[in-house]
């Protein structure tokens, strides 16, 4: 029996595996409780801190909060449903959604995500969860195939508003604005993705292959956002 190579690993296997991946940090962190320097009285746990909390974001400029709140998250309800969702997901996607493509709009919908709910005030909850990138994934698979297809794919839609309205008013604590602004960034990345490929859909493999310019600047991108937040969070909990 042939192993699978790294061209055969879907990029939905990669997410999910990583949403677990952030859960168990998430587990890990809550076994540690920081004091940051520029906030002596307030003790939580690593995991808190990982968390996106508006007010220490603008205040005092941990930005990292934007990047480790996608992930990280001790709540085995919130990383469970994430990590079936993109599996679930990934039935309705094409190839042309590689893996720096689908990273690429996953990080970017989900930055957009945080973003929303920054504009939300320093006293709005903290909040964590991969949720924001996985509504801007389906987004873009729908708006990419009505971009290409000029038609609605009822089922995609179906799914994303059942699993848009499901998660972010039936089950408590959601932060739904990331959810909305993950969304129009994929409605977004959905027609761009589109435009781009445009002359390449009549040869499959071609529009399913990613130049190198882009995997590098996708694992550029992503590496650079990896470093920037264990720098900042160490030095902020220390």
């Amino acid at each position: 029996m042939n192993m699978p190579s790294w061209k055969d690993v879907r990029p939905a296997w990669l997410l999910a595996f990583l949403i677990l991946l952030g859960w168990m940090i998430g587990i890990v962190g809550d076994q540690f409780k920081v004091c940051p320097g520029s906030l002596p009285s307030i003790c939580r746990s690593a995991t808190y801190f990982m968390a996106q909390n508006n007010a220490i974001v603008a205040y005092l400029g941990q930005y990292f909060q934007l990047f480790t709140s996608i992930f990280v998250t001790d709540s085995p309800l919130d990383a469970g449903f994430n990590a079936i969702a993109v599996l679930v997901i990934d039935r309705l996607s094409e190839d042309t959604l590689n893996k720096s493509r689908y990273f690429l709009i996953f990080f970017f919908t989900a930055i957009v995500g945080n973003l929303f709910t920054l504009i939300q005030g320093p006293y709005y909850p903290a909040s964590a969860g991969a949720s924001g990138g996985i509504f801007g994934i389906i987004a873009a698979i729908f708006s990419y195939s009505w971009s290409k297809e000029h038609r609605i794919e009822t089922t995609t839609l179906i799914f994303f508003v059942f699993v848009f309205l499901g998660s972010s008013f039936l089950i408590p604590d959601v932060n739904w604005v990331a959810h909305l602004g993950g969304a129009i960034g994929g409605f977004v990345c959905g027609p761009l993705l589109y435009l781009s490929l445009k002359n390449k859909q009549s040869d499959v493999l071609e529009a399913s292959r990613s130049t190198q310019l882009t995997n590098l600047a996708t694992g550029g991108l992503i590496a650079v956002a990896t470093v920037f937040s264990i720098v900042q969070f160490t030095l902020f909990v220390h």
